[in-house]
């Protein structure tokens, strides 16, 4: 009789064992499963992001040449924040119809920080401070200087780069809306 129940002992134990085993297995399973899922749903949502991007900076191209115009934000003339205010509103986002007020819209990054869609803002003419110009990075070099498409006064609708005399001195920060 001992000898049976020594057998029955150790039988569930092993069996207690066995479960605790594949049920801490099945978790962890799970836990890595979730942790796929997880990067791959991130992995979705990234490209999602750089194809709405990438639509935008491609929407923005279309108005190259297109003269400035100030208080204007229609195809036929831009200023600077009814040009951004159009592009954007193409894609669903609504932008204050300022540039002082387009800061606002978004959430604040450094210049180091920026990715091609961000918004950046400059001094405007009167270079008393505060923002006056704004437009909509295209890309970002390695060294983190970058390019931008604006409708400026002198040209309208071009792409500029910060490095230029004008821009580089005003620079005044940026922020993303996407």
């Amino acid at each position: 009789m001992s000898f049976i129940n020594i057998n029955i002992r150790l039988f569930t134990t092993l069996f207690t064992l066995l479960v605790i085993t594949l049920t801490s297995f099945t978790a962890q399973s799970q836990q890595l499963s979730n942790r796929r899922q997880g990067t791959v749903l991130e992995q979705l949502e990234q490209n999602s992001r750089n194809n709405l991007i990438d639509q935008v900076i491609n929407y923005a191209y279309r108005f190259r040449g297109t003269p400035y115009r100030y208080g204007a934000m229609s195809p036929r003339g831009f200023d600077c924040s009814g040009f951004t205010s159009y592009v954007f509103k193409r894609f669903g986002i609504d932008l204050d119809r300022s540039s002082r007020g387009q800061i606002f819209d978004g959430v604040r990054i450094k210049q180091k920080d920026l990715q091609p869609g961000d918004l950046v803002f400059f001094q405007g003419r009167s270079g008393r401070g505060g923002v006056g110009h704004v437009g909509i990075v295209t890309k970002v070099n390695d060294d983190n200087t970058f390019h931008f498409i604006h409708s400026a006064c002198s040209s309208g609708v071009t792409e500029s780069k910060n490095t230029e005399s004008y821009y580089s001195r005003r620079y005044v920060g940026a922020c993303r809306v996407l």
